[in-house]
């Protein structure tokens, strides 16, 4: 049978003070604390082999555990497709550690949490994490609005279509599409298409309504045939299929609009038929990672036309601002949209006059 585990009750019997004053022990909140008292406290600890908890040092809703959650999808194979979560990892890891706090990742069952999903994490909000940044949310989710009822801290990044009675961080993906159509417009293109991820994402949700109605202000009718949002897990075995059969119209896309992760399915597409980058068709790539794609995947070695990645930007904003409400849960929290800059570069050019 395995060992039974100590407790702070036993350590604080044992060495004949409080639990509080283990815990102020353990947080290091000792300056007015008395040698005889310090030294009886390590003695119990070394001589039970107590393993302080993050719980154990959190004895009450004043003391904070200075870590914070990160909620992502599930499916963690497909939290690597992209770049989008290493970027996130890495620039809210960086941030957290400068400020003294701890992350723990919590990948979800399902997009939507169930009850006993969601009473977890407010256990986890109640104990080891002081809040919580939430990731890839999808137009129905209000899930998060339960941490506000129980006055957990948190933070979504991402902005839900006509829902603002929340704390968010996000970027304005509407408007870099609407920027990109009217660039190309600007450039002679008419027959512009777009194609997308997962489109129940909130990213997505903002991406379609705005391209549409970016060309429909241009007076140029919406085709159904010209736009395509590729389901989860569907990319590498159907995007170099639905690029070929585009190329191949008869009335083809002079233009696209597409992450850059699908860059290189199109680069096949496009050799396969014996087109050119940007003499036949111009390109412009959404969520471009500078130190990621123009390594991976390039186009002869030209400069896209983008709209770069600001997940880490973002995901830092965002980690800012759930400090500050855990720190100062006093404060108005204020919601924001980073603006992204639509960058141009050699991957569009003015339209041919004729599209064979």
């Amino acid at each position: 049978m395995a060992d039974k585990k100590v407790t702070i009750a036993e350590v604080a019997k044992r060495a004949g003070v409080s639990k509080a004053t283990i815990s102020n022990y353990l947080n290091k909140r000792y300056d007015r604390m008395k040698e005889e008292t310090k030294d009886k406290i390590q003695e119990a600890i070394d001589a039970l082999g107590y393993i302080p908890s993050i719980s154990a040092r959190r004895l009450s809703a004043k003391e904070k555990s200075k870590t914070v959650g990160l909620i992502i999808p599930g499916n963690l194979a497909n939290v690597f497709d992209t770049m989008y979560f290493p970027q996130v990892f890495d620039s809210v890891g960086k941030a957290a550690e400068k400020q003294g706090y701890s992350v723990l990742i919590y990948a979800q069952n399902s997009k939507k949490l169930e009850d006993e999903q969601m009473e977890y994490l407010l256990g986890l909000g109640k104990s080891l994490v002081d809040g919580f940044l939430v990731f890839s949310l999808t137009p129905r989710d209000r899930y998060f609005k339960e941490f506000e009822k129980n006055k957990i801290p948190y933070v979504c990044v991402g902005k839900i279509k006509d829902y603002d009675d929340y704390n968010y961080v996000a970027t304005d993906h509407a408007q870099t599409v609407k920027e990109a159509v009217d660039y190309l417009v600007q450039l002679g293109h008419e027959k512009i298409a777009m194609l997308t991820e997962d489109k129940v994402s909130v990213v997505e949700e903002s991406r379609f309504p705005a391209y549409k109605e970016a060309m429909e202000q241009h007076g140029i009718p919406y085709r159904e045939d010209y736009y395509y949002s590729f389901s989860c897990g569907e990319i590498a075995e159907n995007a170099e299929r639905v690029f070929n059969e585009m190329l191949q119209k008869k009335e083809r896309p002079s233009a696209f609009i597409i992450p850059a992760n699908l860059t290189r399915y199109l680069k096949r597409a496009v050799r396969a038929n014996n087109l050119y980058i940007p003499d036949d068709l111009s390109l412009i790539t959404l969520e471009y990672y500078e130190n990621y794609y123009s390594e991976y995947v390039t186009f002869q070695n030209m400069e896209y036309t983008r709209v770069p990645s600001v997940a880490d930007k973002v995901s830092e904003v965002a980690l800012q601002k759930l400090i500050g409400l855990i720190e100062q849960p006093e404060e108005k929290f204020e919601s924001c949209l980073e603006p992204i800059e639509l960058k141009i570069g050699k991957t569009t050019r003015v339209k041919a006059k004729t599209i064979n």
